[in-house]
């Protein structure tokens, strides 16, 4: 979709003056654009799921073998640890508002990257839809600073 529209955009602007000078317009305000925040590393993020949850360690284990009774109960304690992190250090909100089930218009100019289209897509927006999944974006985030680039948790030993 994106292809046909960027083709159809081009030919236009290049043979009508009126549109490319609206096509000008809209580039230089999406230069304009205040940045979002900074993404987190992954491995700051894996490390915090690590420390938390131990997430890792659930996901290198095998779990053949283990019931699932047991799988289960290691499994409330890694969603509560990564739940927590989670909440700490991240501030995540939904892209769409609107409950999952729900009817939602979406727009003229709408961002791929925010809204992705599912389904039998025809013509050109605004399209009417039900929300499947209302999305998750990052409004901020405040990881702990990794001491060194590849340790994401250091080994323990007691003694």
């Amino acid at each position: 979709m994106g292809l046909i529209t960027a083709t159809r955009a081009f030919f236009k602007a290049l043979f009508n003056r009126q549109f490319s000078k609206k096509v000008d317009e809209l580039l230089k305000e999406t230069k304009a654009l205040p940045p979002g925040p900074p993404p987190p590393t992954a491995a700051q993020l894996l490390a915090v799921l690590q420390k938390e949850g131990r997430l890792l360690d659930f996901l290198s284990e095998s779990l053949e073998g283990f019931g699932d009774a047991q799988v289960g109960g290691v499994a409330r304690g890694v969603h509560s640890g990564c739940a927590k992190a989670l909440q700490q250090y991240l501030s995540l909100q939904p892209v769409l508002s609107q409950k999952d089930g729900e009817k939602v218009e979406v727009p003229v100019g709408f961002s791929p990257a925010e809204i992705r289209l599912v389904g039998k897509v025809q013509g050109d927006p605004p399209f009417q839809g039900v929300l499947r999944h209302h999305g998750w974006k990052l409004a901020s985030a405040r990881l702990p600073e990794l001491k060194t680039d590849d340790v994401l948790v250091p080994a323990e030993v007691e003694l």
